[in-house]
């Protein structure tokens, strides 16, 4: 048995060339050429909004060491040991992640890490391999981190807002 409808010729018939251009009801409706979003500008000025009232930083250019790193590395001798802090160390790097406060994410890290395994301020020793676990937790402690700052921001808006 055959069919005799052909569903695929439903609609307006167009060339392969024209299939990647919009059409004209598509530029008109879909794709507005003359509001281009500047996501940067608008943000700034959404957070000057928020946290200086409004106002322009003293400052135009930003400071670029505000945000700083913070990595975990690992050093294979006499079993495993990991480094934290705020140094970048190409040999056995395991996780790096920006912060603005390498000792407080360090602070987070240790209370995640047994006081047994310290062998001092910033470095754990275990006797079997725990990458997976060490970079699990310096992801949350950064990831603890950022949700502060953004929850900060948050109460930052509505109080701005309630004045």
């Amino acid at each position: 048995m055959t069919s005799t409808s052909n569903v695929l010729t439903i609609g307006i018939k167009e060339t392969i060339e024209n299939f990647d251009r919009p059409s004209e009801f598509e530029k008109r409706i879909w794709i507005p050429e003359t509001r281009k979003a500047n996501f940067q500008k608008y943000f700034e000025e959404h957070l000057q909004k928020i946290l200086l009232k409004g106002a322009k930083p003293l400052n135009s250019e930003p400071d670029v060491t505000a945000v700083k790193r913070f990595s975990a590395s690992e050093i294979k001798k006499n079993g495993y040991k990991y480094e934290f802090g705020s140094k970048f160390k190409e040999n056995g790097w395991l996780i790096d992640g920006p912060s603005f406060e390498p000792k407080g994410v360090l602070r987070r890290v240790k209370n995640r890490i047994s006081k047994d395994h310290w062998i001092n301020d910033n470095v754990a020793k275990y006797s079997k391999d725990s990458r997976g676990f060490i970079q699990t937790t310096v992801s949350n402690a950064l990831d603890e981190e950022q949700i502060e700052i953004y929850q900060y921001l948050c109460y930052l808006k509505d109080s701005s807002s309630n004045k």
